[in-house]
């Protein structure tokens, strides 16, 4: 079966290839991404319960790969279509935001408010969904600069962590997070 792209996003949660992401594996997961130990108390439950719930339709704390387009929350960038497929011109508009004024990367913050400018695109799921997903949209954003940065640029006259399109590209086409995994192995093994 081909992935799609946020499929082959999330599989890195699930390196056995089961089709089905159980909280030890996104506890592992975020391990191996270097996600602090207290972030990763808070985190795993909450990406497990929700997602869970999301991808099967009822209670559970298993995440469903094959339906992980169901589990988008209501704030996010769009690069990520429904259909679980790139959205170029999605892509495309936090290209223009990281290309501005002559730049090559995008900042935490204008990621944000780029979300934010797109509004609530699951209005259907509640106004508490909506709340929700606004608040770990800004949390999964932050950790995603924390661990992903591989830029800095200028933002009220200091420097701060950026991302650039080639590590957004490689975000949504899903091998960003297996390079990252990667690269903090090898640190660790050199240390």
């Amino acid at each position: 079966m081909k992935l799609t792209a946020l499929q082959r996003h999330v599989a890195f949660f699930d390196p056995e290839g089961t089709g089905v992401v159980k909280i030890g594996q996104t506890w592992r997961g975020l391990g191996r991404l270097g996600v602090a130990l207290h972030l990763r108390l808070v985190l795993t439950p909450i990406i497990n319960v929700f997602l869970g719930y999301l991808t099967q339709g009822k209670p559970s704390l298993s995440i469903h790969v094959e339906t992980i387009a169901e589990g988008k929350h209501p704030f996010d960038t769009g690069a990520f279509g429904d259909d679980g497929e790139i959205d170029v011109a999605a892509l495309d508009a936090l290209g223009a935001i990281a290309t501005k004024d002559g730049g090559k990367a995008i900042t935490a913050r204008e990621m944000r408010a780029l979300i934010l400018a797109r509004g609530n695109r699951r209005a259907h799921m509640g106004r508490v969904a909506g709340a929700l997903g606004s608040w770990f949209s800004d949390k999964e954003v932050k950790l995603f600069f924390c661990i992903a940065a591989d830029a800095t640029k200028q933002e009220d006259g200091r420097e701060v962590p950026a991302v650039t399109m080639r590590q957004l590209r490689r975000l949504y086409e899903g091998t960003l997070f297996h390079a990252l995994a990667r690269r903090r192995r090898m640190k660790l093994r050199a240390t």
